[in-house]
């Protein structure tokens, strides 16, 4: 039974008012809205045993193939996909809500990944990444994605995708000038698109030009690593659409979170997100 109306949101006296697809219907007594136990959730329109969604939500945070998941539960793979990406939406729609602050010292770096049209039935430029597997141009070029990474010191971590090639001044302001507290330090790599932010955002900016000008503090080691980490598992995918890069983005962040707990602790607190999370998302507008 819901705690509150998820209309109103006060938490008033409740009546059962029939099923609707075998669940169970209630209608509140202070705004007359007829609802059930999941109105206003990513689980609204679905149609799956709870079982199965956690076992969706249990693979895409352990990277599972889409037909993997469709073998062992049976199901086919588009409703897989339309699950999986329902839960992908639900998780960019938390990191947004939680307006994350970047504080202390801050390292921003960017990576290159090859677009890909993968499942477009006009491909209007060229073919998909995983069809073609190399740019036609030399050096960076509009073909390539421009993902952007920052993460601080206390663990706090954005990855976005910004745009095609080069990232501008307009878009790394755009994507990330809310979530700079002031007084911090950033380090880069000595990209002219950095300067704009640290000044707007009221920050220092130290330049590491070369593997040279490291030390122990000053580094863009870990958004490195992280570059890494995300390549790896692009190729694991056997490439992603870019339509659906910056959902896999947010998708890579919690997975970081929570990659020191087991899939018994991990699980319970994302369920948890997700059920107080007011947001819905049919498959048309996936």
């Amino acid at each position: 039974k819901p705690k509150r109306c998820p209309y109103c949101g006060k938490e008033s006296r409740m009546i059962k008012k029939g099923f609707k697809n075998g669940k169970q219907r209630y209608m509140c007594k202070d705004c007359s809205h007829i609802f059930t136990y999941n109105s206003h959730t990513i689980t609204m329109y679905s149609k799956i045993e709870r079982s199965m969604f956690k076992k969706i939500v249990l693979d895409t945070l352990s990277f599972v193939s889409v037909k993997k998941t469709a073998a062992d539960l049976d199901l086919s793979v588009p409703c897989i996909f339309e699950n999986r990406h329902k839960i992908l939406c639900a998780l960019e729609v938390l990191l947004d809500s939680e307006n994350m602050k970047l504080s202390g010292t801050i390292e921003i770096d960017e990576t290159f990944e090859l677009e890909s049209q993968k499942g477009c039935r006009k491909i209007t430029k060229k073919k998909p990444a995983n069809e073609a597997g190399q740019s036609s141009y030399r050096g960076l070029s509009h073909e390539q994605v421009c993902i952007v990474t920052t993460t601080d010191r206390n663990g706090h971590e954005i990855f976005k995708a910004v745009g095609y090639g080069k990232p501008t001044k307009n878009s790394i302001l755009e994507n990330f000038l809310k979530n700079l507290d002031p007084k911090s330090i950033i380090y880069s790599d000595g990209a002219f698109c950095y300067d704009e932010l640290a000044k707007k955002a009221n920050c220092s900016l130290v330049q590491l030009k070369s593997h040279l000008s490291y030390n122990t503090v000053e580094h863009i080691n870990t958004v490195n690593s992280i570059h890494l980490l995300i390549k790896g598992q692009l190729i694991a995918y056997r490439g992603i659409a870019t339509k659906y890069m910056n959902r896999y983005m947010s998708l890579f962040v919690f997975v970081r979170r929570f990659q020191e707990m087991d899939d018994n602790e991990k699980l319970p607190i994302i369920l948890r997100r997700l059920k107080d999370l007011n947001f819905t998302n049919n498959n048309e507008n996936l």
